[in-house]
């Protein structure tokens, strides 16, 4: 048996949350992670008392665990109470002592940065003419934070970016719109089903296992998607032209 504790804060910190300790019991299978945790909450600062036997997981991994399971425990408190909290496991301390502070970011798209297509002040004007585009971005940031559901997040981006291609004539039919952004954006349609694939369980109330290189595939696919619209918004939602854009397929 070992220890981890972990530490974070229920949000927004203005209003304070208490909660007694709690003792609960974390099953992940799929990930091959369990354990026994104390969670207490004082004055909306948390701090977990992990004691686990499995072997060979990630810190990541029962840290997106830990959070899921104590953001469901604020989750109850506020819907008894009609309020919004939100939760963030901020660092660790291991078995050995060793302290983590965990970043923001996923490393992977961090080192990518330099692959937007937009600067910061074009990024805006885009924004600017695109509600569809805000929306996205604002899934993105729930991609990132909501580990166990990335995938839908990720789709619900794309999703977003699709009803800018709707049209009158189209009635109750998807599939024109699908079309028409896959053809501007010059997007394969197995690029998207990737994403597809990840959001399918759920959007229906199930959380399977993601691994942490499959959620970090996925991601890519959904930035690689807003990059193409925020230059497509750019230029005045003119289709993207052949000779600078390949299309984007899985290989």
């Amino acid at each position: 048996m070992v220890t981890y504790i972990f530490s974070g804060k229920v949000e927004p910190e203005r209003a304070s949350v208490s909660i007694s300790p709690l003792s609960i019991r974390i099953e992940a299978i799929d990930a091959g992670f369990s354990g026994g945790a104390i969670v207490s909450i004082n004055s909306s600062q948390v701090s977990i008392k992990l004691d686990t036997t499995s072997e060979g997981v990630s810190l990541a991994t029962m840290k997106n665990y830990v959070e899921q399971f104590v953001r469901a425990t604020v989750d109850s408190y506020g819907y008894l109470s009609g309020r919004g909290y939100d939760v963030e496991i901020t660092s660790a301390i291991q078995p050995d002592g060793t302290q983590t502070v965990f970043g923001v970011g996923i490393p992977e798209l961090e080192e990518s940065r330099h692959e937007r297509p937009l600067s910061f002040q074009e990024l805006l004007e885009a924004v600017g003419k695109s509600p569809y585009l805000h929306q996205a971005l604002a899934d993105l940031r729930e991609a990132i934070r909501s580990p166990l559901d990335t995938g839908f997040f990720c789709y619900r981006a794309v999703e977003c970016l699709r009803q800018h291609f709707k049209k009158d004539e189209d009635g109750d039919q998807d599939g024109p719109s699908w079309e028409r952004l896959r053809q501007n954006l010059r997007i394969d349609l197995s690029w998207l089903n990737r994403m597809k694939d990840a959001a399918k369980e759920p959007r229906h109330g199930k959380f399977p296992y993601i691994s942490g290189t499959d959620s970090v595939e996925v991601m890519q696919h959904a930035w690689r998607v807003v990059d193409r619209f925020c230059v497509y918004a750019s230029k005045d939602f003119q289709a993207l032209p052949e000779s600078d854009f390949d299309i984007l397929r899985e290989v």
